[in-house]
């Protein structure tokens, strides 16, 4: 019940007249309420779903972003709603993605998905039917050598923005070579992190906290990795990824002397149901290696 707290306070501050009015009534805001109060997180989902097609002004958003974390309290969105994924589709991720270079921040947003079946193309969109983007990619992802699964396919649409994700109702659509269809709405909400990442030096970075974590979501992931440019490609030829105690600065061995791209990234995940949903935060500069 503490994890509830802060809605229910965001309520109490707000004029005495229109908080009775919101539990008087019976609108599916009041109902979100209700149902993150009784612990029916799919319920809950339903009725953002809702209120998010109402498009609700700027001073509601905040608000729905709030009631969003606070269902996130539990398992991290896994019960936000019961609605499964087909049987021909294994797994989906939708990753909001910053990347921030000197003099440049770049905006996307990827959506991964694992069949069993060809897929003809992956879309996501704004509610009403909105496009994200006009600038945008879809291609099959061949999967490292090793990691390969029998009779599973891995795809990648790339919508390429022009700023941030924001907050808000999303509707994802995958459609198969063979006609099947899956849709499945999204809920987007605030964008920023518990962690974040930042250069202390032309080498070293650190993870900074600017919010406390929710225990119940994994650890966010730090992903470092080398890129070369050749034939105006940039080609990984160096990664390690780290679940915990986060290095500072890059441990090499064996890496062939020359200039690279140095990519240090935090991801956080959470679910909704058995969708993933990411923010991923990447910062990257040059890096000379001269090792003796």
């Amino acid at each position: 019940m503490k994890t509830l707290l802060p809605v229910v306070l965001s309520l109490m501050i707000m004029k005495p007249a229109q908080a009775m009015d919101w539990f008087q009534s019976n609108t599916p805001l009041t109902q979100a309420h209700q149902h993150l109060l009784e612990d029916d997180l799919g319920g809950m989902f339903n009725s953002l779903v809702e209120l998010w097609q109402s498009e609700p002004n700027k001073q509601t958003t905040p608000h729905l972003n709030n009631l969003l974390g606070q269902s996130l309290a539990r398992d991290c969105g896994k019960s936000l709603t019961s609605v499964t994924l087909p049987e021909w589709i294994s797994g989906v991720n939708v990753i909001r993605q910053t990347i921030q270079s000197p003099g440049r921040d770049t905006y996307r947003l990827v959506v991964k998905l694992r069949a069993t079946t060809d897929i003809e193309n992956i879309s996501f969109r704004r509610w009403v039917d909105t496009t994200i983007s006009a600038d945008s990619s879809f291609s099959y992802e061949k999967q490292p050598q090793g990691m390969e699964l029998a009779n599973e396919r891995s795809y990648l649409k790339r919508y390429n923005l022009t700023g941030k994700m924001e907050a808000g109702l999303y509707h994802l659509s995958v459609r198969a070579k063979d006609n099947r269809t899956y849709r499945s709405w999204v809920i987007l909400g605030d964008s920023s992190s518990s962690q974040y990442v930042r250069w202390t030096s032309k080498e070293n970075w650190k993870v900074e906290k600017s919010a406390l974590r929710n225990p119940h979501c994994p650890l966010p992931q730090l992903k470092i990795a080398l890129y070369d440019y050749v034939d105006s490609q940039y080609n990984q030829v160096w990664n390690k990824t780290y679940e915990s105690n986060y290095p500072n600065s890059l441990e090499l061995d064996g890496i062939p002397n020359d200039r690279y791209v140095l990519a240090v990234s935090i991801n956080s995940r959470r679910w909704q149901g058995e969708i993933i949903v990411e923010q991923a935060q990447t910062i990257s500069r040059t890096y000379d290696v001269s090792q003796e």
